[in-house]
């Protein structure tokens, strides 16, 4: 683990010291047919089981950590295991719109030369949200938009993203609570930048807690 990672997970420590009476502890645990991030299988297109915990400040900041189990496209790998740690600052402007900064580490303890690291900032409203992600070091940045909207007893979602020197997504879900659970059905299209053979479009289902 480089300096950068031991800074920021020892800024986590600290940070979760701080006031912590006023910190919230929540916790989440989901299972999905096939781990899909910006558009890209993690899991070689079988299913993966992930959860964390996160600590909320009242004023806004918080952190977590969030684990899954990944593996290469191509189904090497297996039983290789992403572990994020982040930390952040989110509020509004009003009811309808707010914002969210914050850094975010990937680290794969299996394949070290995974790892990266990204700062980000979102803004959400009335529905539609903006994000951009910069790499930090060699990582490259990501972009995405996107708009959701109470559709019958869920909630419909459309996004579009673009990761630089990788590739453009969608992906369009509808998603409903039952009792403590949430589930979703998700479709989504890759389009590789300089590799047509690496595009790759498919649907996922997640069940969450």
């Amino acid at each position: 683990m480089n300096i950068l990672k031991k800074l920021v997970f020892t800024s986590l420590l600290s940070l979760s010291s701080f006031s912590f009476a006023e910190v919230s502890l929540s916790g989440n645990v989901a299972l999905t047919t096939d781990y899909v991030w910006r558009g890209m299988t993690q899991n070689g297109g079988d299913p993966s089981i992930s959860g964390g915990f996160d600590l909320e400040d009242d004023s806004g900041f918080y952190l977590g950590v969030w684990a899954a189990n990944v593996a290469a496209s191509d189904g090497t790998d297996t039983g290789s295991i992403e572990l994020d740690g982040y930390l952040g600052y989110s509020g509004s402007f009003n009811d309808d719109s707010g914002y969210d900064v914050g850094f975010i580490a990937y680290t794969y303890p299996a394949v070290d030369s995974w790892d990266f690291e990204e700062l980000y900032i979102s803004f959400d409203f009335y529905g539609a949200y903006v994000m951009f992600a910069s790499g930090i070091d060699a990582a490259n940045n990501y972009g995405e938009i996107g708009y959701s909207v109470d559709a019958g007893p869920g909630t419909f979602s459309i996004s579009y993203g673009d990761y630089e020197n990788t590739g453009s997504n969608y992906l369009i879900g509808y998603d409903w609570t039952v009792g403590d659970f949430t589930l979703g059905f998700y479709y989504y299209d890759f389009d590789h930048d300089t590799t047509p053979a690496s595009d790759d479009d498919g649907g996922y289902f997640t069940i969450s807690y």
